[in-house]
C-alpha cells in the first residue's frame, strides 16, 4: 500500500508539473518548435473548393506558377527544362519556352538528374507587369528572360562576384525599377544535390539584378538554403526563406534599417517559395506542414490544412483563387 501511495503521489506531481510547464512554455505543445507561432485562425475557409489539374506532356515538378500581363496561364516550369502554358481545357498544356538552347527531346521526363546542365531546370517564374517579359531563375543556366512570344530564353546573368551560379532558385520583380530580386540557394551544390545541403552550408545568397546597368549585386550572404523571395507591397523590404533553418528573413531596402536583415518568422516546416498577394499578405509554402498565409508583421492568418495538398512548393493567389505547385507531383492544385 505504501508503494502504491508513493506511485500515486508521483503521478499527481508529474501531471501538475506538465500542466504548469505547458502554461509557461506553450510552444512545446504538440511538438511545436521553440520560436514558432501557434496558429489561431480559421483552417477551413468556407466555400473553398480544391481541384487537381494534371500537367500532361509527360511533365512533372511544377516548382512555381505565374500568370502573364493579360491574365493568361498558368505558366509552370517543369523538371525536364520546359516551360508549359495552360491553354484551357479545349487545348490543354503547350510548350511555351525552354531555358537551355542545348535542350533536346531526350530531356523529356527527366527529374533530379545531372542532365539538368544540358536540359535546364526552370524554378522561379515571374512576369514584369510593366514590360510583360517573363523572367526565370533556371538552377543551372542562370537568370534568363523571354518576351511574350516564348521560345528560347536569353541569359542575362550567370554569376555574381566571380562565382558561377549552380543553384538559382526563385525571384521577384519590382516592375517600377525593373530590379529583379533572386536567390542563389548554394554555390557549393547543384540543384540535383539538394539533399546534401544542411544547416552548416551557409553559402546561400540574396541578389539583385539591375536591367539598366546589367549588374548583379549581392544583398545578403550566409543564408542556409536560400529559397523563396517576395517583395513587400510598399517595396520597403524583401522576404527570403531559409529552408534548412525553417526561417524567413526580412531584408530592409529603405528606411533607417536599409541594408540590414532580421528574423521575420520561425516556422514549423521547411519553407519553399513565398508570394505576396494584392493585399500585401504573403503565402509561404512549407513541408511537411501545410502552406500558411501571414501578414507583414509575421502573424499567421490562415493555414491550408487539407489532405488534398500532399506537397507544396508554391502558392500563388490570382483573382482570389489559389494555385499550388509541387516540385515532385505531376499536377498542380487550384481553388474555386
Amino acid at each position: 500500500m505504501q508503494k502504491l501511495a508513493i506511485l500515486c503521489f508521483l503521478l499527481i506531481f508529474l501531471n501538475n508539473f506538465i500542466v504548469q510547464a505547458q502554461s509557461q512554455f506553450p510552444y512545446f505543445r504538440r511538438g511545436h518548435i521553440p520560436g514558432t507561432q501557434i496558429p489561431r485562425f480559421e483552417r477551413h475557409p468556407q466555400g473553398r473548393q480544391y481541384h487537381r489539374l494534371q500537367l500532361g506532356l509527360g511533365a512533372t515538378g511544377a516548382e512555381s506558377i505565374a500568370f502573364d500581363c493579360e491574365g493568361d496561364g498558368p505558366y509552370v516550369g517543369v523538371s525536364d527544362g520546359r516551360i508549359l502554358k495552360w491553354q484551357g481545357h479545349s487545348v490543354g498544356w503547350t510548350v511555351f519556352a525552354i531555358t537551355n538552347p542545348k535542350r533536346s527531346n531526350t530531356c523529356n521526363g527527366l527529374n533530379d538528374s545531372p542532365a539538368e546542365q544540358n536540359c535546364g531546370r526552370p524554378l522561379g517564374l515571374k512576369f514584369n507587369t510593366a514590360t510583360c517579359e517573363l523572367y526565370i531563375t533556371d538552377s543551372s543556366v542562370g537568370l534568363v528572360k523571354l518576351d511574350r512570344k516564348g521560345g528560347v530564353a536569353t541569359p542575362i546573368a550567370t554569376s555574381a562576384e566571380g562565382v558561377t551560379f549552380r543553384f538559382l532558385n526563385t525571384l521577384d520583380i519590382d516592375s517600377e525599377t525593373g530590379h529583379v530580386y533572386f536567390t542563389d540557394s548554394s554555390f557549393r551544390y547543384h540543384r540535383w544535390e539538394f539533399r546534401s545541403i544542411n544547416r552548416s552550408d551557409r553559402s546561400g545568397r540574396l541578389l539583385r539584378y539591375d536591367p539598366k546597368t546589367k549588374r548583379v549585386t549581392v544583398l545578403l550572404r550566409g543564408l542556409s538554403f536560400a529559397n523563396g523571395v517576395a517583395l513587400s507591397k510598399n517595396k520597403d523590404f524583401i522576404l527570403v526563406t531559409e529552408t534548412t533553418t525553417y526561417q524567413v528573413q526580412k531584408y530592409w531596402l529603405t528606411g533607417l534599417k536599409a541594408g540590414t536583415a532580421e528574423l521575420f518568422i520561425q516556422l514549423s516546416g521547411r519553407p519553399d517559395n513565398i508570394n505576396r498577394n494584392t493585399n500585401g499578405d504573403f503565402w509561404i509554402s512549407q513541408n511537411p506542414t501545410k502552406p500558411i498565409k501571414v501578414n507583414e508583421s509575421g502573424t499567421i492568418l490562415e493555414s491550408l490544412d487539407t489532405d488534398i495538398i500532399v506537397d507544396a512548393s508554391d502558392v500563388t493567389e490570382f483573382h482570389n483563387n489559389l494555385w499550388i505547385g509541387s516540385v515532385i507531383q505531376n499536377y498542380i492544385i487550384y481553388t474555386s
